[in-house]
């Protein structure tokens, strides 16, 4: 890696003559420790029998991220980025038993214990004017408003936590000032009015060349069933249909839900050898694309009432669409920023509409199980005041919930999970919990740290005594969307036919204070120390994700990074 990065800069310097070519590396190397207590639940009597907390847990994390950028005379640009030992954990975490006395080198793994690797190019785009704009190809971010829909996950300036993943996509993008060819075509001078729009195509899901629509079944030769591996055409073997496999396919209503199997419902294709069409394997009915339209106004440091102000507005359409699960979906994301004199105020709205038979859970209509209307919402508004030294901000947000998964309305989905608000209630208790409520093929539905089914208000202050030196103190209190009976419970005041028991007493999910204090030194150094202690309702199903069933958590947590 180290040979690639030097090889790159020596051969632009070999440029250098014609000063061509400039060679820029950015990036950073951070390490991050957890500390969490109570946390997890331990049995007291046996297995099972979660009746106390479970301690404190201890590890560390870190990432070296390295982004390359090849530019020729500002005109076009190369850049990757590249991921070495991403989220690997400290010492040697390959098995569940403790490490030898005399142990060797430490594993590539993650929190979870499985390996990682050690190198990842996540992106790689190249970018280019031409005469009505600008052109970026490749595999590249995607960044939008406050990051509730698209979020790069770049850098260190969210409030509390970590970024782990970022939205990359395969995206054609087209980008460009209208109202500046309509001032050259009609022989106006550039008013320089910052109006921008924006045309992209992205690639989502390629249909395999190895397997007939998503077919994922394989019996060994004793006839006994394998699990979710795709056989067939790889292996020289016709994928064949056969009726064995609808006992695995329960997300598909197999036998068990409904005590029939796939092959009697007339919305699944049959899938043998005479149905199949010689060019199955370039018909692209599981290819998943999008198209995406963005308008914005990016006025930085107008001039507003007298005053020097930033004034951004914009709108995010985006169409996604399967031919195979008859999935079309719109998604309209509005964004809007204003800082004037010291007042901030901004916010992102979104909503995802349209229809699909991609969910794989059950749906309420007889003749198509599968078939759902989408209807999601989700948005986050700030208000306050900021200076040099301080400032005061107060925030409310929400993501819709789900009371049923598997009836014929689809109305859940989290915020990204890089929009951080807090170190424990969305971020560690409630992205469990959901993982535990939705497992297998439905885990998607998970919130994975995200915002989930909720509202909540989160005010923070921020005090800066110096330019390199803040102190940040929040608070956070959360409360219930749509009570779906597996991650958010039922009161006594409910009235949900989805649940069974009302046992909740709470009106809230829980609330949670955080503190901070970060410091930068040498202009590359960044160093943070940050803690939360949190406080969890009935409202959430502790036991069932093994979570400390007396509701309390604390963490702290630390951070270290280089900057370049």
């Amino acid at each position: 890696m180290i040979a690639l990065f030097l090889a790159l800069a020596m051969g632009v310097a070999s440029a250098e003559e014609s000063k061509d070519l400039e060679f820029d590396l950015e990036g950073y190397y951070r390490t991050r420790g957890y500390m969490f207590e109570d946390l997890f639940a331990a049995p007291i009597d046996g297995p099972g029998e979660l009746t106390r907390p479970g301690g404190t847990g201890k590890y560390m994390q870190q990432r070296l991220r390295l982004q390359p950028v090849i530019s020729f005379e500002k005109r076009a640009k190369f850049t990757m980025m590249v991921d070495v030992l991403d989220d690997v954990v400290w010492g040697d975490n390959a098995s569940k038993a403790s490490t030898a006395l005399f142990a060797g080198d430490p594993s590539v793994t993650g929190q979870s214990g499985l390996e990682t690797s050690t190198f990842n190019v996540k992106r790689a785009w190249m970018e280019f004017d031409i005469p009505v704009g600008k052109v970026r190809i490749g595999r590249q971010p995607s960044d939008w408003g406050l990051g509730l829909l698209g979020n790069d996950g770049n850098g260190f300036d969210d409030l509390f936590g970590e970024n782990h993943g970022g939205s990359t996509y395969d995206r054609v993008l087209f980008a460009t000032r209208p109202l500046a060819i309509v001032e050259k075509a009609i022989g106006k001078a550039d008013s320089g009015i910052p109006l921008f729009f924006a045309v992209a195509v992205d690639r989502l899901v390629e249909d395999p060349l190895s397997e007939y629509h998503g077919y994922k079944c394989s019996l060994d030769p004793r006839g006994l069933q394998t699990g979710d591996w795709v056989g067939g055409y790889n292996q020289g073997v016709d994928p064949e249909y056969d009726p064995r496999c609808d006992l695995q396919d329960g997300a598909s209503n197999g036998p068990g839900a409904d005590g029939e199997t796939d092959q009697e419902h007339d919305y699944v294709e049959k899938r043998d050898a005479a149905t199949r069409g010689d060019d199955w394997w370039a018909d692209n009915q599981d290819d998943v694309y999008e198209m995406i339209y963005a308008l914005i106004y990016k006025g930085d440091d107008i001039q507003l009432f007298g005053q020097s102000s930033d004034l951004h507005l914009g709108v995010y359409t985006v169409n996604r669409s399967q031919a195979e699960t008859n999935s079309n979906i719109w998604i309209v994301d509005a964004y809007g920023h204003l800082r004037f004199n010291g007042l901030l105020l901004e916010g992102e709205i979104l909503n995802i509409s349209g229809e699909t038979n991609a969910i794989k859970l059950p749906g309420g209509d007889g003749d198509n199980p599968l078939h759902k209307e989408v209807d999601i919402w989700g948005y986050v508004v700030r208000a306050g005041y900021e200076q040099s030294s301080y400032s005061a901000i107060f925030e409310t947000g929400y993501a819709s919930g789900d009371e049923d998964v598997n009836d014929d309305r689809f109305t859940g989905r989290a915020l990204h999970s890089d929009y951080n608000v807090g170190l424990l209630l969305y971020e560690e208790v409630l992205s469990r919990v959901s993982a535990a409520a939705f497992p297998g093929d439905a885990s998607s539905l998970a919130s994975k740290g995200g915002v989930y089914n909720s509202r909540y208000i989160y005010p923070h202050i921020k005090f800066r005594p110096s330019e390199n030196l803040e102190f940040i103190a929040a608070y956070l209190v959360a409360w219930p969307d749509a009570i779906d009976g597996a991650v958010i419970q039922c009161g006594d005041g409910d009235d949900e036919e989805i649940c069974n028991t009302f046992d909740a007493k709470d009106s809230t999910l829980g609330w949670e204070v955080d503190l901070g204090v970060k410091h930068t030194f040498h202009e590359h150094i960044n160093v943070s120390l940050e803690a939360a202690w949190a406080r969890t309702t009935d409202r959430i199903s502790l036991e069932a994700a093994g979570l400390n069933p007396d509701g309390e958590f604390f963490t702290l947590q630390a951070r270290a990074a280089f900057e370049f």
